[in-house]
């Protein structure tokens, strides 16, 4: 259903195709954008703007993509056949019956600052940093790419502030490396005990900096900009409220979910299914 409607027009065209049989518009995106935060219990107010922005771009891409599949499938005439026609009024009460379930819980399962506060001073050990630690944003190159790894490290000094750009581009069709660059934290010990050169590399580099030249590790080449160095010792709780947060929050909407599906159950009934169905074969 959303691949055969996503072609309407919804307002400004975010994306076209080069061909222009495919086309993403603004309205489609936020309506996606808006019903996939609902369903985690957020809003945009709970992301940053770089956040939001990737959400988007993740839309999209799957917006145009289900949006060329379909068009595929009507060529064949597959929108025609009974396994989809006969297939809309399930789908439209999945959308409802998921539409209520999230309305029910979103409201039980709210968290306030507060709450994760009181999480937080209950458990000071658990956000305790053991050692010092960085947060990196990596360029990734293969060994024989030396002279666009180089070549990317003048522009990227030339233009810090693009830095997310190249690494989006170069990292794209790297295994194992996030599209973005970013690490999680990695305590020194472990820096220096699995990458060598990269701890080296950014012994005197700050916050901020990019590294002067480019970093080879095995049969890799980085890169490589500084995020953050965080000391060890008590992470101050601004920095970790968000993610108690999200625990917190998913934790009540487990719980507030199994109780609406119990109570449901109870309505209309249904506790009994099973014993009910056990001759259907």
């Amino acid at each position: 259903l959303l691949a055969l409607s996503c072609g309407n027009n919804g307002g400004k065209v975010l994306f076209e195709s080069s061909d222009k049989k495919i086309k993403v518009y603004e309205k489609k995106v936020n309506n996606e954008l808006e019903k996939n935060l609902f369903s985690n219990g957020l809003t945009t107010k709970d992301l940053n703007a770089e956040e939001i922005a990737q959400m988007k771009q993740s839309i999209i891409k799957n917006i145009a993509l289900n949006r060329a599949i379909a068009l595929k499938g009507k060529e064949k005439k597959l929108d025609k056949d009974k396994k989809y026609t006969d297939s809309k009024e399930i789908l439209s009460e999945q959308l409802l019956a998921n539409l209520t379930l999230f309305s029910e819980i979103n409201d039980k399962a709210k968290v306030t600052d507060e709450d994760a506060k009181n999480v937080y001073d209950a458990n000071t050990a658990n956000f305790t940093r053991q050692e010092d630690s960085v947060r990196l944003q990596l360029i990734v190159f293969n060994i024989s790419d030396s002279a666009t790894a180089n070549k990317v490290l003048k522009e990227a000094i030339a233009n810090p502030a693009n830095f997310t750009s190249y690494a989006r581009k170069y990292n794209a069709n790297i295994p194992s490396v996030t599209e973005n660059g970013e690490t999680q934290e990695i305590p020194l010990s472990q820096l220096e005990s699995r990458f060598g050169p990269l701890n080296d590399a950014i012994k005197n580099v700050p916050a901020g900096q990019i590294v002067n030249s480019v970093v080879t590790v095995g049969n890799d080449l980085y890169v490589v900009k500084v995020l953050e160095r965080n000391a060890k010792g008590l992470i101050p709780f601004e920095k970790v409220k968000e993610i108690i947060k999200t625990q917190l929050r998913n934790q009540k909407r487990q719980v507030e979910q199994q109780k609406f599906m119990k109570s449901i159950a109870d309505e209309f009934k249904l506790a009994d299914m099973d014993e009910a169905l056990k001759n259907i074969k």
